[in-house]
């Protein structure tokens, strides 16, 4: 300990899904960072690469003080609120099958089972030293938003959400969702906890108006945007003057692609809205939960949602709304430092 000073802490974060892998590694000496890293990977047939462990190990097997930590993307992931540990069972986790954390009012549950699959992933690369629940990091991000009355805190990610309400003495509410639900709701039972079933879902998607409104829009831009397409097909192109040819060809090309990224979005919008609601209404009309008034989203955004999309889930949800840019990997490197200095 005496020479500890003298090395670097290097801290690793990892965050990917069906298609890619980031990487950000922060090099820190005397408390300070002096070295920032970030990588991106591919993925295939949803497993990491080779070429991602061979870099981890590398970094790990450089630096005596790195460590590695990742954020669990398992659905079966559980938040009870309170302190009392006679209340797991109304929430149906135990000690033999999960593992929990304590935060200040609440538990996060992560399946044994799943920490031995996430350890297996990264044994290669001379292991894995945190695995957090997302809960965690949520909980971290709302300590500067919240107040006494109730907030409903979102963390996005591309293919899930993260939901967390509290106030400032008290943590009432959590939930984690994958976007798989919204977008297929007869086929969620058993992805989402038995508060948020399919039937929930349904219910939003059925009898939420403004919600079905805002798909046919969708459909209605979709058969639009079919249509422009058809006429770009069969448009001549010879008829144009020879020096602006090349500019107009070019720029519909954009067009194109930026109204296929706002429609996507649009989409992703549609499905958030979805969760979300069905969220707020198992917080409200769960005997688990002590509910009360939300006062205010505040969205946490790893993604770039478009305006679009927000819009659209603003007026959907009809409570005051907070967006919120969020590096994730920055975020997940703050909350290994934190865990270090604790």
């Amino acid at each position: 300990m005496l020479f500890r000073p003298l090395f670097a802490t290097v801290l690793i974060a990892v965050n990917y899904s069906d298609s890619s892998c980031s990487v950000k590694v922060v090099k820190k000496r005397g408390g300070s960072i002096v070295e920032e890293i970030d990588k991106e990977f591919k993925i295939l047939n949803g497993e990491l690469s080779v070429e991602v462990i061979k870099y981890i190990k590398k970094i790990k097997s450089r630096y005596a003080f790195s460590y590695l930590a990742i954020i669990s993307k398992n659905v079966e992931q559980v938040l009870v609120p309170g302190t009392k540990k006679s209340q797991f069972g109304a929430f149906n986790v135990n000690e033999k099958e999960y593992k929990f954390v304590k935060l200040p009012s609440a538990f996060a549950f992560i399946l044994k089972d799943d920490i031995v699959k996430y350890q297996n992933i990264f044994k290669k690369a001379k292991g894995l030293d945190f695995l957090f629940s997302p809960f965690v990091l949520l909980f971290f991000k709302s300590k500067s938003f919240v107040g006494d009355r109730p907030k409903l805190f979102v963390l996005q990610e591309k293919d899930e959400l993260c939901t967390l309400i509290a106030t400032r003495k008290s943590i009432l509410y959590g939930s984690f969702l994958p976007m798989s639900a919204g977008e297929q709701v007869t086929h969620v039972g058993a992805k989402l906890p038995p508060s948020l079933s399919e039937s929930t879902l349904v219910a939003e998607t059925t009898h939420s108006g403004s919600t079905a409104q805002g798909l046919d829009d969708l459909n209605t831009e979709l058969g639009g945007l079919e249509d422009e397409l058809e006429d770009f097909e069969n448009f001549d192109f010879d008829s144009l003057p020879s020096d602006t040819g090349e500019n107009i060809s070019g720029s519909s090309e954009s067009d194109d692609s930026s109204t296929m990224d706002n429609l996507k979005d649009l989409g992703r919008s549609t499905t958030i809205i979805n969760l979300l609601n069905a969220a707020i209404k198992d917080f409200y009309n769960n005997s688990l939960y002590e509910s009360d008034f939300i006062e205010e989203v505040v969205f946490f955004d790893c993604c770039g949602i478009s305006l679009q999309a927000i819009d659209n889930i603003k007026s959907n949800l009809m409570i005051d709304f907070s967006l919120v840019a969020l590096d994730l990997l920055k975020e997940l490197a703050n909350v290994i430092q934190i865990e270090l200095d604790g």
